[in-house]
């Protein structure tokens, strides 16, 4: 059974953010430490955590919305005896 396209929309725009949260546990604290190391600046930093995020974010929830996983149930595929 296909999914409606508003549903579809939601699972893509919460699996972005989903995505994008986990991206920032990690870019926060490194951007932090690479400002105050005076390796860049505060906006070069978050530029580069915005595309990286984003990045990331796409390659994992597009492929997951354009061709979503089956779901078989054990009692068909012989898993349950």
């Amino acid at each position: 059974m296909s999914w409606p396209l508003k549903l579809r929309a939601l699972s893509f725009v919460i699996g972005m953010g989903v995505v994008l949260g986990e991206v920032a546990i990690i870019a926060i604290p490194l951007g932090l430490a690479l400002w105050i190391a005076g390796v860049a600046s505060a906006l070069r930093i978050a530029e580069v955590g915005l595309v990286t995020g984003i990045a990331t974010a796409l390659a994992i929830i597009v492929p997951a919305h354009l061709r979503p996983t089956t779901v078989v149930a054990a009692s068909h595929n012989g898993a349950s005896r």
